[in-house]
Order: C-alpha cells, then structure tokens, then sequence
C-alpha cells in the first residue's frame, strides 16, 4: 500500500491521467458540431471521468518495482 504514496506512483499516474484527458477533450473536440455549439461542461465531465479511470486502472496495474511505464501496453509479464 505504501507504494501508491511515492512520487513514482504520482508520475506513473499523473502522466497517464494527463495523456488520458487531453485525448478525451480532443475526441470530445472533434466529435462535436462546431467550436461554439460544443458542450463544454459535458465534454470536460467525460474528460475528467476518464482520467480518473486511468487513476484507478494505475493503482491496479502499477507495480511499484521501477519497471513501470506509463506508455507501457502489454499484457503479463
């Protein structure tokens, strides 16, 4: 447990929440009608729900041994 409170784990995550966000609010950008008719509020909610399921599946998968990547996808060792 006491490796969740380390500035590795707050790098690990914080990078992936980051990257996470800022691909929701692109998505979000993209798929809406215009600039100006977009909703902001909606699109920053769905930005903010996913970063905070990038946090989680970081507390899942984070091993705390110096091996972990954020932009790390494989599965298993």
């Amino acid at each position: 447990m006491r490796k969740y409170f380390t500035i590795a784990f707050a790098d690990y995550a914080g990078e992936r929440a980051l990257k996470t966000l800022i691909q929701a609010l692109f998505a979000g950008g993209l798929i809406g009608a215009g600039l100006f008719q977009l909703d902001w509020a909606a699109i920053g909610s769905l930005a903010g729900g996913t970063a905070l399921a990038s946090v989680l599946t970081s507390i899942l998968f984070y091993k705390g041994d110096g091996t972990d990547d954020p932009d790390d996808t494989t599965i298993g060792s």
